[in-house]
């Protein structure tokens, strides 16, 4: 055989080859391969049920009353305090330390309630009568959170406002307390990564952070753990002290927002000046946005109808404050509609000549289960349920059932805690109202109980 067919044969023989080779691995593509799946089904897991547990801004305080320490803290008597549950189980209360203060500070309340064992409402109250601070200071003993909006205190010529930071966790946590007033957001890192730790209080003064600030509006936001926060803010007028409150957080930024239970008093100063003076019934105003922010404001007495209205546009990043201007003494709500998200509250006052007290009404978030309340008892205390909504709310308080109107209030004397069950999501707040000693918070709903999630293992 010559060469020239040895080579043709090998020729023939490898593409043979490669043809066979190309069939088979065209027939093992056009097999499936087995495949393999673990399908792991959803375990439904119910979290254990958490205790509830209500913090209380704890005794007022005062900043420099010792001469030699112009920055000291001093606690100003002991907050009187009332609990009580819907099932009428027991509260076990302890207290956080205050090392701001002193070793010897009583230290707010923490009351804590078993976990499956009803709905707890509380509150305290505490009038004080010093050369430099006078009035009566309510505030309801909060749930915790990790962001809040206080519309209230001021900075300016005779005005101290504290924040209070409370943290009755076992972690501690790290607090950034940003503000921003009239001329907008106030550059300071001096609230930033405010150390909290665990059991105890920290009160911050404001001026420390935006100094010379006519109407700030505060954001506390809270890492590591849940705190409760409150703004205390006191007035003095040249020698004569001229109110305190303790005002609670209101509700987060939002394009519709209601202020329930606004109390004008009979005692309201008369002021002719067009000038700002906050001792004038107010409404302040905060849109955190980046634009102008149309807002209109519809003020409504008790039958729901409508007295007053404010239309403003606020500026982006700035807090306005604005008269409630020809709004006779009374209560009433204020509903607002905005363009975009706002924060607001609004202040009035009781004054004879330059002494006298004031309040701040929040912003209040809806309840739509039932919720207790317990209010300390104090000057003319009252609970004022409103509803925000179009269609009528039925409502018990107590032993009475009610029916409020789309955008009516009613009010409760209270004489003891009494539960509330609405049957469609209301607004609440408590009054106290005296001839110079006046007072207000909003009603918080307790934290959503655990419900069950669905875990899948892989």
């Amino acid at each position: 055989m010559n060469r020239q067919m040895r080579f043709g044969i090998r020729m023939a023989a490898g593409g043979v080859t490669v043809v066979g080779l190309a069939a088979v691995v065209s027939a093992a593509l056009l097999v499936e391969p087995p495949s393999y799946r673990a399908i792991a089904d959803p375990v439904s897991v119910t979290p254990e049920a958490a205790d509830q547990v209500r913090v209380c801004p704890g005794s007022l305080l005062e900043v420099g009353q010792d001469a030699s320490a112009a920055t000291a803290l001093t606690e100003l008597g002991t907050a009187t305090i009332a609990s009580s549950t819907s099932d009428g189980e027991s509260i076990e209360d302890t207290s956080l330390t205050a090392p701001d203060v002193g070793p010897d500070a009583s230290g707010p309340t923490v009351l804590t309630l078993p976990a499956g064992t009803g709905t707890m409402g509380a509150s305290q109250i505490q009038s004080v009568g010093t050369d430099t601070i006078a009035g009566l200071a309510a505030a309801e003993c909060q749930e915790s959170s990790s962001d809040m909006w206080f519309v209230a205190g001021s900075t300016d010529v005779g005005r101290t406002s504290l924040v209070m930071l409370n943290n009755p966790t076992g972690v501690d946590a790290t607090v950034d307390i940003e503000v921003a007033g009239e001329n907008g957001a106030v550059d300071s890192q001096t609230g930033l990564d405010v150390l909290v730790e665990a059991g105890t209080q920290k009160a911050v003064s404001l001026a420390g952070i935006a100094p010379n600030t006519v109407t700030p509006v505060v954001h506390v936001t809270s890492t590591g753990t849940d705190i409760q926060a409150w703004v205390q803010q006191s007035s003095i007028r040249g020698l004569v002290p001229a109110g305190v409150e303790v005002a609670g957080r209101s509700a987060a930024p939002s394009e519709n927002v209601t202020i329930p239970g606004v109390q004008v008093y009979k005692g309201q100063p008369e002021i002719d000046t067009q000038e700002y003076d906050d001792r004038r019934p107010s409404l302040r105003l905060y849109a955190p946005g980046d634009t102008a922010t149309h807002v209109t404001a519809t003020v409504r007495d008790e039958a729901g109808d409508e007295v007053s209205t404010i239309v403003v546009d606020v500026a982006a990043g700035a807090v306005g404050e604005y008269p409630l201007a020809d709004v006779k003494p009374g209560r009433y709500s204020i509903q607002i509609e905005a363009s975009g998200p706002v924060v607001a509250a609004a202040r009035t006052s009781v004054a004879a000549d330059k002494s006298g007290d004031f309040a701040w009404f929040a912003a209040a978030d809806t309840l739509d289960a039932p919720f207790v309340v317990d209010a300390a008892s104090g000057p003319g205390r009252t609970l004022v349920v409103h509803n925000p909504g179009t269609d009528a709310a039925t409502v018990t308080i107590g032993d009475d059932e009610v029916t409020i109107d789309p955008g009516a209030s009613k009010t409760h004397q209270l004489k003891g805690p009494v539960t509330v069950t609405p049957d469609a999501p209301v607004t609440a707040a408590v009054n106290y109202t005296g001839s110079s000693a006046v007072s207000a918070y909003v009603v918080t709903a307790p934290k959503p109980a655990s419900e069950p999630i669905d875990v899948t293992v892989r």
